[in-house]
């Protein structure tokens, strides 16, 4: 039995043995299995998480044909595709940061809840806030309007608003215009408000109605005049010299009523650009003197034609000839306003001062009274069209309100300055400043 014992240990041994080593082989070639399975895995969880971080550099390895070489492909052409969404996300980004930037509208965005979350600086500089100042702040609290709205408000109707930021310093009204941000589920996320200045249109619109009102209210106390008399006269009158008093101030309160429309004729053609100068070199000293002496033969003129108040013209000019370029005519016209103007508000027996010197390429003349002067609140809308001071006193004398208005776009077609200066109780200056350029004798034959 012996080496029948012997045998069956000897098959044993070898069953042993060949069981460990298929052991051995089948561990070996579960693991490599299992690496090559497991590589690719982890390939493809390494890349998706530097994609998530924001890296998309580098690529998955393809080492089958297989599913998993369809899955790595796959991450592949995510990772090109997530790049290319994101590079034209922050290009768009980007453009609407230089947008928002450049508006000239100021631009807020909200979350659903009202709170600031997006401020450019136009609205910035509107609201006079920092985007620090701003953010996560409620829209009703930064606009103010907490008292006339509320967010639901908002939402259910976008309906503008006009909002006054004016100071003391400048007027600033800006109209606001609100638009939901909401999804296409109609899912609401959110309110964008934009803020367009609308100061300059407001002003026109303003300007406008007053410049209605007066121009009726102007046409309307001759008309009614004029009428007055001419129903009058229709009922017959038997005095003579009251039948021609009437008929007197009936042709005055008519030729009134023409210098008022010509002289809205000329703003007229002056703001639509249709006038045109016709400039010629002259010697502004001999032109300014020659105008003077007109309202000096006015005083030394028979009983009719002499004002109702006696002036001295002082002459204060530099003795240096200045050869400007000027429309004589329409020139004439704003000296003839401003002198007229004098006269009228200075004292009787009072001195009216005119000035001219060069300063700074500049010709500057001055004509100064000795009247009541203007408030200092008035002196920047003396200008202005319909403007008058005193209006009880400069509707009696006759005046329109239109000349310094016409004298001032006179001006300012000539690439000049005009403006006013006064002490109230002492006169009042008005300066006209032109360009002058200083010609030397033969320059002007230089070019023949």
């Amino acid at each position: 039995m012996e080496p029948v014992y012997n045998s069956t240990n000897s098959v044993v041994l070898i069953f042993a043995t060949a069981s460990l080593i298929a052991t051995g082989i089948g561990m070996a070639l579960a693991v490599m299995i299992a690496r090559a399975i497991t590589t690719p895995i982890e390939e493809m969880r390494r890349q998706t998480q530097k994609v998530a971080r924001g890296d998309y550099s580098g690529h998955v390895r393809v080492y089958s044909e297989d599913e998993l070489g369809d899955f790595a492909r796959n991450i592949n052409d995510l990772a090109v595709r997530v790049e290319d969404s994101q590079e034209t996300i922050d290009s768009e980004r980007r453009r609407l940061n230089m947008v928002l930037t450049h508006m000239s509208d100021g631009v807020l965005g909200t979350d659903r809840r009202g709170n600031i979350t997006l401020i450019n600086e136009m609205a910035q500089e509107a609201l006079n806030l920092s985007e620090e100042e701003a953010l996560n702040k409620s829209i009703l609290d930064i606009l103010d309007i907490r008292k006339k709205t509320t967010i639901r408000d908002l939402i259910e109707d976008q309906s503008d608003m006009l909002l006054d930021f004016s100071t003391p310093e400048r007027e600033q009204i800006w109209n606001a215009s609100f638009s939901l941000i909401q999804k296409e589920t109609g899912f609401i996320y959110g309110i964008v408000c934009v803020l367009h200045d609308v100061t300059e249109q407001q002003r026109i619109d303003r300007e406008r109605r007053e410049f209605v009102s007066n121009v009726s209210h102007e046409l309307r106390t001759p008309l009614t005049s004029v009428r007055s008399y001419i129903e009058a006269l229709s009922e017959g009158i038997d005095d003579a010299q009251t039948e021609a008093h009437f008929f007197n101030v009936a042709q005055k309160e008519t030729d009134r009523m023409i210098r008022m429309i010509n002289d809205l004729l000329n703003l007229s053609r002056m703001d639509s650009g249709r006038v045109k100068l016709n400039l010629e070199l002259v010697n502004l000293n001999e032109l300014f003197n020659y105008i003077l002496n007109r309202f000096d033969m006015i005083l030394d003129g028979n009983d009719e034609q002499k004002p109702q108040k006696n002036y001295t013209i002082k002459r204060e000019f530099t003795a240096k000839d200045l050869w400007v370029e000027l429309d004589t005519d329409r020139f004439i016209q704003v000296i003839d306003n401003i002198m007229n103007n004098a006269i009228k508000y200075s004292p009787d027996g009072g001195v009216i001062t005119c000035r001219m010197l060069e300063s700074n390429n500049q010709v500057i003349l001055s004509i100064s009274d000795q009247g009541l002067g203007i408030p200092r609140k008035d002196l920047n809308h003396v200008f202005d069209r319909f403007f008058r001071v005193d209006k009880a006193r400069s509707r009696a004398q006759g005046g329109t309100g239109l000349g310094l208005a016409i004298s001032k776009e006179v001006i300012e077609m000539h690439q000049g300055k005009i403006w006013a200066d006064s002490i109230e109780g002492k006169g009042s200056t008005f300066y006209i400043s032109l360009p002058y350029q200083d010609y030397s004798q033969g320059d002007e034959w230089d070019e023949f």
